[in-house]
């Protein structure tokens, strides 16, 4: 006992020499005051700035910017000759923010005075540490279950998507299909539980580890991905009668930002890392279940100091709706928000339980400067999550940290009926249709979300895309689906067709025995032909839109295949993937197909890490059956590694899996 004592007396005293001395160090931002000199380098930067941004990325951005402005000097990157002089001092930078125009670095107190000095430094602070107060973890009777009144059963997880009307807005067909979801947190153990079967995840990436593995890895503790694969099945969970997300049909962005070891516990740079990687690579909304506090007190919560905060406006400007936890502080000392939650335009989430009643660990507003937060609130007590370590376990947690996917997933429906919508008018639709709207507060904002009500805020919407039914001797029958708050007027429902690129043609849309259903029956074209369709509808309110939004010079393609069967060929009664054959094949495989109703199909190849090597449709198709070829190359044209790979089709509600071999190109 006495030798445990000496020992920390030792280690004691040696901190206090260390630190003294200016050894110990401590992880700081270092902020430049350009992007360096020169007008016609900077012009050339942004070019270069804008091949580096996803074509998605482009699109989203200009919701919201004129084509002369998507790219501007945030975009640029940090001017090398000053990290070049940086590097002569020793200091080597972790994170590089071009929208800061910052570096990350761990400096000992010397080398921040040297540091300090230096003509393009604007300033230096140290890097806010994450909020120490996680959700708490309570295991309820999992096997209670309500009584469903659904086409989908949502399990345990009726409650949470009760309260927010999220079943409602399921029955009329929307789910998240076409929105890019980004996630910012701890890690994704997401490949093997039966919750995440039809999960899309276009990337990943590991900002601590610096690869592209956002599971547990060997250098992770055991609960490293735990709070993030919760997140991410709250908000994408899909397994009817255990757990089911409000945008499981979305496709998802997953950033590993946050160490939970305490080992380097400062890591509101990774989070500013991984929103620029997220924004860059085309989210629509982010959701983050984080929020930093340490080196930052209640007078830094103004919209306009957190480095976080300033990070999440910038995202917000450039077309990417922010949502984020609140913080579970309630209770404690600090009380209020923590950042990036006091953004003057983040949707910050409180946290409730299933009767909508607001928790007493969920923070509370108001802003430094007086602005009401939380912005809304959702339920994030006994949520109902998956077990990270598992293949079918489920649990429940509480903390914002679970409201918060709830609401993105709620932004997400939102985008589906109304993809033109900026960031501000999605907050709008969210916070106007709450249920305290009409008397927002510092405990609930402006109240409980209502899905259901929100989708129809900013006015009628179709369905996310038309249907096709092709008939050998009746033609091509186009359907889409319209709704509205409002009676839609019946003479003002039009499709608008053009066969391969001729001028488009004008005809009336007509009811079907589906409720809100509406359909044009094209007139019979030859297998091969293009057809190219659009909509416009308008209610008795007078809201007049076109779908897609950006018609007619955007319009839905689809090729007429040949539909002639002989007596004994019939159409196939489930879709289906074949295995591939040759399996395993060196050069060339084909893949068969079966494909119950026209429809939007995609067929592509992953590897044994996810990554997407190859799209080999992503189109409308036919029913029928269909084969594909493919001869181990990726979207570049390059040969593939020698390995096993996955084939993925998604069709319909269908999400089938198969496993290919790939031996690699055989020497003759």
């Amino acid at each position: 006992m006495k030798r445990n004592t000496f020992y920390l007396m030792v280690c004691a005293i040696l901190f206090i020499i260390f630190t003294s001395s200016g050894l110990a160090q401590t992880k700081y931002w270092i902020f430049f005051v350009d992007k360096g000199p020169g007008v016609s380098r900077l012009s050339k930067a942004r070019k270069l700035a804008k091949i580096r941004l996803s074509s998605r990325c482009l699109e989203r951005r200009r919701k919201v910017l004129p084509e002369e402005s998507l790219v501007d000097d945030t975009d640029v990157e940090i001017y090398d000759l000053y990290l070049n002089k940086l590097h002569q001092l020793g200091v080597k930078p972790i994170v590089k923010s071009n929208w800061l125009n910052a570096v990350s670095a761990v400096m000992d107190s010397e080398t921040v005075q040297m540091v300090k000095f230096l003509s393009f430094v604007r300033r230096i602070k140290p890097v806010a540490r994450a909020n120490t107060n996680p959700p708490l973890e309570v295991f309820s009777d999992l096997s209670v279950r309500k009584p469903q009144n659904y086409q989908l059963d949502y399990g345990a997880s009726l409650d949470q998507n009760e309260l927010i009307h999220v079943p409602e807005v399921h029955e009329l067909g929307l789910d998240g299909n076409g929105v890019v979801v980004g996630m910012l947190d701890t890690g994704f153990n997401y490949r093997f539980h039966a919750a995440f079967e039809y999960l899309k995840v276009l990337d990943e990436f590991d900002f601590i580890n610096n690869d592209s593995t956002t599971k547990n890895e060997d250098s992770d503790p055991a609960s490293q991905h735990n709070h993030g694969t919760a997140t991410l099945s709250a908000i994408a969970g899909f397994s009817p009668g255990n757990l089911i997300g409000p945008a499981f049909s979305a496709s998802y962005l997953l950033a590993k930002t946050e160490d939970v070891s305490n080992e380097y516990p400062q890591e509101e740079d990774f989070w500013v890392a991984g929103l620029e990687w997220l924004e860059s690579q085309g989210a629509d909304i982010v959701s983050s279940s984080l929020g930093y506090n340490d080196w930052y007190s209640y007078c830094d919560m103004d919209g306009e100091t957190a480095v976080t905060t300033i990070a999440a406006d910038i995202a917000i400007r450039k077309g990417v709706v922010v949502v984020t936890s609140m913080g579970n502080e309630g209770n404690n000392n600090w009380h209020y928000m923590i950042a990036p939650a006091d953004g003057n335009y983040v949707i910050s989430v409180g946290a409730t339980d299933r009767s909508g009643q607001i928790t007493s660990f969920s923070s509370r507003g108001p802003t430094y400067d007086h602005r009401i937060k939380p912005d809304v609130v959702a339920m994030g007590l006994n949520v109902h999550v998956v077990s990270a370590n598992s293949i079918d376990s489920y649990r429940t947690a509480n903390g914002t940290s679970l409201s918060c996917p709830l609401v993105a997933g709620v932004a997400a429906l939102v985008l589906q009926a109304h993809p033109y919508l900026n960031p501000i008018q999605v907050r709008e639709a969210l916070r106007e249709t709450a249920d305290h709207s009409h008397s927002p507060d510092n405990e609930y904002g402006w109240g409980v979300v209502n899905a259901y009500d929100a989708i129809f805020y900013h006015g009628l919407f179709f369905s996310n895309m038309p249907e096709i039914q092709n008939d050998d001797q009746l033609g091509h029958l186009v359907k889409v689906k319209i709704y509205s708050k409002y009676p839609l007027v019946s003479d003002s429902l039009f499709l608008y067709y053009s066969i391969e690129d001729q001028e488009f043609n004008k005809v009336l849309l007509a009811a079907t025995e589906e409720q809100n259903e509406f359909a044009y029956q094209i007139p019979l074209q030859p297998a091969g032909t293009k057809i190219h369709v659009y909509f416009s509808a308008m209610d008795a309110n007078g809201d007049y839109k076109y779908h897609p939004y950006k018609a007619p010079e955007a319009h839905f393609t689809f090729t007429v295949l040949d539909t002639t069967m002989s007596k004994e060929e019939s159409l196939p009664v489930d879709y289906k993937l074949y295995q591939n054959f040759p399996n395993p094949f060196s050069d060339w495989t084909s893949i068969k197909f079966d494909v119950i109703k026209a429809g939007r199909v995609d067929l592509t190849i992953f590897n044994i890490r996810g990554q997407k090597v190859k799209t080999l449709v992503q189109d409308y198709q036919v029913p029928g059956r269909h084969v594909r070829y493919w001869n181990g190359t990726d979207e570049s044209g390059k040969k593939i590694a020698a390995g096993i790979y996955f084939c993925r089709l998604i069709a319909g509600n269908d999400f089938i899996v198969k496993r290919m071999v790939f031996w690699g190109r055989r020497e003759k």
